[in-house]
């Protein structure tokens, strides 16, 4: 079974952090994350580490993507005022949403995606934390 990787988490595996050991020891072969990960991980290793742009493109290269489709993009502007995430991480429920089972659930370190996530019965790991 697949799990969810959010950016938050594979930033992870492009930056050490104190987290990073042991997320790469849940890493495996079955991860998928949303098209919109290539953009906030590409866009936060320019800001952070331009220099490390080649390891993000290897870290992402080991994931399936989701498109962002239609179908996601309403079902995140529709998240009722009990949902508390911001526009992209509104994304990233959408698509773990559209996942359904096929997925064992989400793996982030964002609290506030983390928090929504267990509301909404998903999931979540977070190695590490």
């Amino acid at each position: 079974m697949s799990w969810y990787v959010d950016s938050s988490a594979i930033l992870k595996l492009i930056f050490t952090e104190k987290e990073t050991a042991a997320l790469d020891k849940v890493m495996g072969n079955q991860y998928v994350t949303s098209m919109i990960s290539r953009v906030e991980v590409n866009r936060s290793v320019n800001r952070i580490n331009i220099n490390l742009l080649n390891v993000a493109s290897d870290v992402l290269n080991q994931f399936r993507f989701s498109e962002v489709s239609v179908t996601i993009l309403r079902i995140a502007e529709h998240f009722g005022p009990q949902i508390t995430l911001k526009s992209l991480d509104a994304i990233h429920m959408a698509t773990v949403i559209t996942l359904g089972e096929n997925i064992e659930g989400m793996i982030t370190y964002d609290k506030q995606l983390a928090k929504n996530a267990y509301n909404l019965g998903i999931k979540v790991l977070s190695p590490g934390a």
